[in-house]
């Protein structure tokens, strides 16, 4: 999807000037500052199949281990593209974690993309993923009990399999328009979510149904995976609604989140009423997107 590509370099050009909203993100973070303007240091792993990986000012290799966060890059995206888009790297500045941006591999007609179903493909990047986790864990400090998975479109379905995949290795994923392939895909552990998807997506329909020839999960009934998953009971909190779309009039994202759950375990649902398939994302949602994934709100 060439598309896919302008699209997300025209938004995040939109977005990169700063919040025209101002005031306190829902993360608790103020979207106007930045904590340090050191440049953080980029080094790549994963050998024949590299990987970019940014390293925040803070870092130290004998200090306290940092969080990881792994971004998923939409199709026919590149992981670099996509952190031009959703900042990740640059909030790890502010909240103190190391972004690991891997690309998927080429199909076809050569556009980069994630196995993120359960059809038999040569590559396993389920595979690959985790021992990237792994070499980032042994030779940079990263905390294996605090490891992350961001992803939008392709990347968020591929974050959902690896969450229901590899529950021991993953701590919480942000699943932004991408749900989960397969009504008996089985998600059972415990798992920090949230599903993030825009109500007038036409690439990745938010009820779910038949996607890319195969049944697909909606964003409601995906958060119900992951609430059955984490034992989370029916009684929820409503926030909102904010104003994180540029490209949509208004506030337009309302936030159903339940906490009492089991240990590990929060899911939040947040409903885009009007957003498509790639929003023009104001700083504010970087930050509380982030803020919200890693438990730090308020910090």
């Amino acid at each position: 999807m060439r598309g896919l590509l302008v699209g997300l370099l025209v938004v995040a050009a939109a977005c990169a000037g700063g919040d025209p909203g101002g005031g306190t993100s829902p993360g608790g973070f103020d979207p106007t500052t930045t904590t340090t303007a050191v440049p953080s240091t980029v080094e790549f792993v994963g050998g024949e199949r590299p990987a970019r990986l940014v390293i925040p000012p803070e870092w130290e290799p004998d200090g306290d281990p940092m969080p990881l966060v792994v971004l998923l890059h939409g199709y026919s995206a590149s992981g670099e593209l996509q952190d031009v888009y959703l900042g990740v790297s640059a909030t790890g500045r502010d909240l103190g974690y190391l972004t690991l941006t891997p690309n998927g591999t080429p199909d076809t007609v050569g556009n980069l993309f994630w196995n993120a179903t359960r059809a038999r493909l040569p590559v396993d990047d389920a595979a690959y993923l985790s021992t990237l986790i792994d070499e980032v864990i042994a030779g940079y400090n990263a905390d294996a009990a605090r490891v992350y998975i961001v992803g939008h479109s392709n990347g968020g379905f591929m974050a959902n399999k690896l969450a229901c995949d590899l529950p021991d290795r993953i701590a919480g994923i942000a699943a932004i328009a991408g749900g989960i392939f397969g009504a008996d895909n089985a998600c059972v552990e415990p798992m920090r979510v949230l599903v993030i998807q825009g109500t007038d997506d036409d690439t990745v329909p938010y009820d779910g149904g038949v996607f890319l020839g195969s049944q697909i999960l909606g964003a409601d009934e995906t958060a119900d995976r992951w609430l059955e998953a984490g034992g989370c009971p029916a009684a929820s909190v409503q926030e909102g609604p904010f104003d994180f779309d540029l490209l949509v009039e208004g506030d337009e994202t309302t936030i159903t989140k339940w906490t009492e759950c089991q240990p590990g375990a929060a899911v939040e649902l947040w409903r885009m009423e009007g957003s498509g398939h790639v929003p023009g994302f104001r700083l504010e949602f970087r930050r509380a997107l982030m803020g919200r994934l890693l438990g730090a709100e308020g910090e």
